[in-house]
């Protein structure tokens, strides 16, 4: 990859806020392994920069891919173009082109640099459309005519094209030097505005890493303050912060945006920016363009005037949209031959009407018409050969093309040419507003002995009056006079009004007698005149120079320069053809796509570059205007003869519609009359200019509206950027306005753009339930924390299990949100406003947070605590005990306090001893409790830790089950001792292991009689020497769980306890404090067991819940040498506890027990009951399990609930096939990782299916919940209509304020 792209993805994978945070979760999770090498840790430090890696390169490659799905620009440069150097001309690459290089342009080429023209010939022009917006191919010279760069008739600009003649020139600029480089430059520099939907997610991930870092760090220092050890209390910040941290949701909002942009290519919007979508969905106002965008940019011949049989001009129809396909024309009418030859013969315009096949390289014949399907669904006809040139010219030969085969039987426009060469040309401009051709009446222009004809066509008031005659109905000349005038003006202003484009048609004969077929054509110039050297009607501008002789006045034109004499061989007058009117149809999806815009109070702004007149005929067609304009309604009154006070008078100044032209507004206009006229409900901007549109949608954006624009000229570029979201035409958009703009229509249709406007507010409406559906898991993973590090409560759910939600069972389902269907209002409501409309807010907070996530979480305890009390474990064992459960649960062994019950083995037979477990420990072949038939637990804890060792390993001939290689060093962990259990004791607590327990399907009868060598320390020691970390890892892993022997604080001490004591590390806990009575303590005198150290003269001391001991010796009952291991005094410890003993042959209950020195064999093995902790363990991971479930299974209501917004779930359905097998995904991954063994490394288990049901009762009320909710929402929420505009809005109810996200 490319620097470029390295810094790209290394931005995507590393340095957006989520990924920070999970950054630094997982190298906090590396440093507490570091620490205490637990294998959790790294697994889930692992997990986290997986999680961080996998997303940043998922959401890379989208981007990636979203980048190059256009590479415009370099379309714009031909692959080959012709230059001469050193006199050879040659065929070179367009990039090699440089400066000073003499370039040779023909007829079809693209322009490569900025080229001064130094000879071309005489119908040499190029179209410079895409650069200045004129519709009109502008005719090159090699002389400079002004100076103004652009104004100039001796230069080529890079990009445009040479629809007709050919040049040489020499290269004056290239690349960014040339004038669209500099357009392009200003455009790329030009402040790209950050997206909506960037501000949105970077607002969400704002409060959603604010919550997660203040909770984290908060409870963090409340985790010290309360004692708690520093990396148990940085594992707590850890999980705090995953569970807050919704790790694939960047992933989701990549996918929901990519599908979207797929979708929205079918129909006809290419996506380039996928965040351009939902920015399209909150669109305000919308400037379109006209023709091609709100107009098929299919110009149509629509209507024809010539003289009918009274000799009469009259409009007849062509068959067109405007007509609905109805013609009234006489195609055998002489006057219609005349003119339908001359709208042939005086065009440019010609056909590629063929294709190369790709494999075989042959040109195939594509037939002349075919039936097109469009985005919106609609299918309209459409010619299938291709006009190259100018469109209304294209649009005739469309029209005459099958005309001239019906009335000549002429096959082909071609024929038709060329069998009527051209000799002369002028071609059109915005300043004469004509076109002029001079053809002879065969193929050979020298041969030819007939006379010439020249053939006028262009503007109607340009060309009748230059006519002396008229064609009448048989093809013979008829005078014009001023009725015939005042006619045809009234002709044109009627068709004018309908939105057409009009052209009038003019010819004349030229005597070969008086024109030769070598005579030179001019049109005037080389010769010093204003007109050309044959007829052509300018004896108005010749009886002007005549008059103004007379009376020696200079004429000038309108920049006061002075008018050169006309040629005397332009005065006579031509023979008026008649007109023909071109529409360019309103697509047909366009007027209802309009009024959804006006529904969902959307703006609609047309700007165009087309005559006032013509824009507005067309605004009201599609419904962009509705309403009568100031000039309109002053005109109504002037008829109805109404004033001011009348009944029928109306106030212009009440006009909703505005009609504003290109020169009534300008750059430095103030703000107050631009809000003037953006106030208007209906605007029209006209005779625009590219400039003008970037003015428009700056003062539009100032006025606070989202903009979307739409452009395909190189100037709109500027104004495409500056929009939020720009739009590019497909078919006319240049490669620089592609380049600039955020997505493409394809087809150039309007309604395409409103379908991305549902679309960019459906990804919206879908993005805010994903994430609500996402949210709404965050409480339930959060409060387990919680109620751990405040309750002292066993974890209810593992960071792990966490992941396995995110990441796992509600990715496919949040995903799934983004093909759900658009909901009935979304096209009733109003734009979306930024400031309040965010895409989390504080009722979608207030809603996942406090209301479903709160349901959720109550039921993943109540599943917790159901099974964990199926186990054994009551709640009163849980909450509201302070035993320091949240600490210890798993790790060491319980005691409980017992008020009746009875003890048990493992195959539920009752100690036939009678023990009151009231009054007595349980003795080791009976170590199971048993409620019977009203016992229960009053109070549980663990043996208090009060020796806290040096913080340093221990030797390095350290072994685990071997006590004398113990020493005071315990990596600073505190140990629990001998004398907290005998103070437990004392007070009726005895060791706990639930009959309960038993019954489960993960007891293992081997747990009361454990051979110690197998130990779960020594295991996972194992497993981190495979990690790199053996050696300290056995040890420091033997000091953090059940130690495989006892600890005595009064051996360690010399039976002397007396000045011994420091400060707790950890915290003394209130059941301790209970139990030792008072600030003296726990007097260990008094207490028989203890009297037997020293030689039965006991321990002196007190125990304090308060202070511990940084001195202790290990005791196991082991013997090394025929001494006690350890110390001489632990043999008084032999049979101090009831879960140590030593078998002959192997660990079992009823095994052959091995005493004092005979502990020493070769064949015995050390053996304890570990079952109390063990099930613990088991029991919570299980309850963790059904946790986890529990949370899938009210997600499946959370997804249901989240399918709307609005409607109920009866109105919306259960269309979305994704989102349905997101249900059964979800459910099946959880029973696939609760199932399937390997995967159990995870945390989950193998769970009865009754623990599946807890959760169902709360899916079930949050269901229900919210669809009340969303009932009494709809109730109290009435809608109204906005007569003057057509939006909906809705008042909004009590519930809808508070509650609608």
């Amino acid at each position: 990859m490319s620097t470029l792209a390295n810094f790209s993805f290394l931005r995507h994978c590393c340095c957006r806020f989520f990924s920070l945070l999970l950054w630094g979760a997982g190298i906090a999770c590396f440093v507490s392994y570091a620490l205490i090498p637990d294998a959790e840790n790294l697994y889930l430090g692992i997990v986290l920069f997986c999680v961080v890696w996998i997303t940043g390169c998922f959401s890379y490659l989208q981007n990636r891919k979203s980048d190059n799905m256009m590479n415009e620009f370099k379309a714009m440069r031909p692959p080959k173009v012709k230059v001469i150097r050193d006199g050879m001309q040659s065929l070179v690459d367009s990039a090699t082109v440089t400066m000073g290089d003499l370039v040779v342009l023909e007829q079809g080429d693209l322009v490569p640099a900025d080229i001064r023209v130094l000879e071309c010939s005489p119908n040499m022009c190029v179209d410079n459309s895409s650069l200045t917006g004129e519709s009109e191919p502008q005719k090159r010279k090699n002389e400079c005519t002004h100076e103004e760069v652009l104004e100039t008739a001796n230069l080529c600009f890079f990009g445009t094209q040479v629809p007709e003649g050919s040049c040489k020139g020499i290269v004056v600029k290239i690349g960014d030097e040339t004038v669209i480089g500099r357009i392009a430059s200003l455009a790329l520099s030009t402040v790209t505005e950050q997206t909506p939907i960037n501000r949105e997610i970077e607002h969400f991930i704002h409060i959603i890493s604010a919550i997660a870092i203040v909770l984290g760090v908060s409870f963090f220092a409340a985790s010290l303050a309360r004692g708690q050890d520093p990396i148990v209390s940085l594992v707590f910040m850890i999980g705090i912060i995953v569970a807050n941290v919704p790790e694939g949701l960047l992933a989701t909002v990549t996918v929901c945006l990519t599908l979207t942009a797929k979708r929205m290519y079918t129909k006809k919007v290419m996506v380039k920016n996928l965040e351009g979508v939902e920015t399209l969905g909150s669109t305000s106002c919308i400037c379109s363009d006209k023709t091609g965008t709100l107009t098929q940019n299919i110009m149509t011949v629509a209507q024809i005037v010539y003289a009918d049989d009274d000799n009469q001009l009259k409009i007849q129809d062509a068959a067109s949209s405007f007509t609905k396909g109805i013609r009234t024309y006489d195609p055998d009418s002489k006057a219609f031959h005349k003119l339908l030859i001359c709208s042939t013969l005086c065009n440019t315009c010609y056909f590629d009407k063929y294709y190369e096949d790709e494999e075989t390289g042959k040109r195939i014949l594509l037939p002349f018409k075919k039936v097109r399907q469009q985005g919106d669904g609609t299918s309209i006809e459409e010619v299938v050969w291709q006009p190259v040139g100018n469109a209304s010219e294209g649009a005739m030969i469309k029209f005459a093309h099958p005309a001239l085969n019906e009335s000549l039987g002429i096959k082909d426009i071609e024929d038709l040419r060329k069998a009527n060469a051209k000799v002369f040309d002028i071609p059109f401009n915005s300043k004469n507003k004509y076109q002029v051709h001079v053809h002879c009446q065969s193929a050979d222009t020298v041969a030819d002995k007939h006379d010439r004809v020249v053939y006028m066509k262009g503007a109607p008031e340009r060309i009748f009056g230059r006519c002396t005659e008229y064609c009448g109905t048989d093809g013979t000349s008829r005078p014009m006079d001023d009725a015939t005038r005042a006619h045809i003006v009234a002709l044109q202003e009627k068709m004018g009004s309908n939105g057409l484009r009009v052209l009038g048609f003019a010819m004349r004969a030229l005597p070969i007698s008086d024109f030769p077929p070598s005579y030179l054509y001019s049109d005037g110039r080389e010769e010093g005149k204003s007109t050309p050297n044959f007829p052509l009607g300018e004896f108005d501008l010749i009886q002007r120079f005549t008059d103004a002789a007379a009376t020696g006045i200079e004429l000038r034109d309108d920049k006061g320069k002075p008018i050169l004499p006309p040629h005397e061989a332009s005065g006579p007058g031509l023979i008026f053809l008649g007109m023909m009117a071109l529409v360019d149809p309103p697509r047909e999806a366009v007027p209802g796509a309009v009024a959804k815009c006006k529904t969902a109070g959307i703006k609609v702004i047309m700007v165009t570059g087309d005559h006032p007149g013509t824009a507005k005929a067309i605004a009201y067609k599609v419904g962009i205007l509705w309403g009568p304009t100031k000039s309109d309604i002053e005109n109504m009154n002037e008829e109805n003869r109404s004033s001011p006070g009348d009944a029928d008078y109306e106030d212009p100044d009440s006009a909703q519609a505005i009609v504003v032209p290109g020169w009534e507004f300008s750059d430095d206009m103030g703000d107050d009359k631009w809000n003037a006229i953006l106030e208007h409900p209906q605007i029209v901007f006209a005779r625009t200019s590219p400039q003008q549109k970037l003015v428009i949608v700056a003062n539009c954006q100032r006025l606070g509206h989202i903009v979307a624009v739409t452009g395909d000229g190189v100037n709109d570029s500027p104004a495409l950027k500056k929009a939020d979201i720009g739009i590019a035409m497909g078919i006319a958009g240049t490669p620089v306005t592609k380049n600039a703009a955020d997505m493409i229509l394809l087809d150039d249709n309007f309604a395409s753009i409103v379908a991305g406007v549902e679309e960019g507010r459906l990804i919206f409406d879908n993005l805010k339930k994903s994430i609500c559906y996402t949210l709404t898991s965050n409480i339930p993973e959060i409060s387990p924390f919680l109620c751990w590090i405040t309750m002292d409560t066993p974890m209810p759910l593992s960071t792990v299990l966490i992941l396995a939600i995110d990441l796992g069972t509600d990715m496919v389902p949040a995903i799934s949100m983004a093909y759900e269907d658009a909901e009935a209002d979304i096209m009733k409501r109003p734009p979306r406003n930024a400031k309040v409309d965010r895409l989390v807010t504080r009722k979608l907070i207030f809603l996942a947070y406090l209301q479903i996530g709160i349901m959720q979480a109550m039921a993943g305890f109540y599943a917790w605590m159901v099974v964990l009390n199926d186990y054994g474990f009551p709640p009163t064992v849980l909450v509201g005990n302070p035993s320091g459960t949240g600490m210890f649960f798993g790790d060491q062994t319980m005691y409980c306090k017992f008020n009746g019950g009875q003890y048990v083995d493992f195959n539920g037979q009752v100690d036939p001893s009678g023990k009151n477990p009231s009054n007595d420990p349980p003795g080791r072949r009976y170590p199971l409790w048993d409620r019977g038939d009203a016992g229960f637990l009053e109070k549980c804890t663990y043996a208090q830790k009060i020796f806290r060792g040096r913080s340093a390993k221990p030797e390095d001939d350290f072994m685990f089950k071997q006590a004398n290689t113990y020493s005071h060093r315990t990596f600073d962990l505190a140990q629990p001792t001998i004398e907290s259990v005998w103070a437990l004791e004392k007070d009726k607590f005895f060791e706990y292991t639930p009959w309960r327990g038993r019954m489960s399907p993960f007891w293992n009868n081997k747990w009361v009689a454990w051979n110690v060598a197998r130990s779960e320390e020594r295991i996972a020691g194992d497993k981190a020497g495979t990690l790199g970390r053996k050696g300290d890892a056995d040890a420091q892993f033997v000091f953090m769980a059940q130690p495989a022997g006892v600890w005595s604080v009064c051996i360690g001490n010399r039976f002397d306890l007396r000045g011994k004591k420091r400060p707790h590390k950890i915290g003394a806990y209130s059941s301790l404090r209970d139990i030792v009575k008072g600030a003296d303590g726990f007097v260990l005198d008094d207490w028989p067991p203890a009297m037997q150290f020293n030689n039965n003269a006991g321990c002196t001391g007190r125990l304090n819940g308060k202070r511990s001991y940084h001195r202790a010796t290990f005791c196991n009952g082991g013997y090394h040498g025929g001494k006690p291991a350890g110390d001489n005094a632990c043999a008084v410890l032999d049979n101090a506890t009831q879960n140590l003993f030593y078998c002959h042959g192997g660990c079992g209950l009823h095994c052959n027990e091995a005493f004092g020195e005979a502990r020493d064999g070769p064949d015995v093995q050390q053996c304890q009951n570990v079952a109390s902790r063990l099930v613990q363990t088991n029991a919570n991971q299980h309850a963790q399990a059904a946790y986890w479930v529990s949370i899938v299974v009210v997600q499946w209501a959370d997804l249901l609930i989240c399918k709307t917004r609005w409607l109920s779930i009866r109105q919306q359905g259960l269309r979305n096939s994704v989102l349905n097998f997101g249900l059964f995904f979800e459910t099946l991954l959880a029973a696939w990782l609760c199932y399937f063994t390997p995967f159990q490394v995870l945390g989950t288990r193998s769970l009865r299916f009754t623990h599946w049901m807890p959760g169902i009762p709360w899916s079930m009320m949050i269901f229900m919940y919210d669809e009340t909710r969303k009932y009494m929402m709809r109730a109290t929420s009435p809608e109204v209509t906005n007569v003057a505009t057509g939006q909906v809005t809705r008042i909004p109810g009590w519930i809808e304020r508070f509650t609608y996200y």
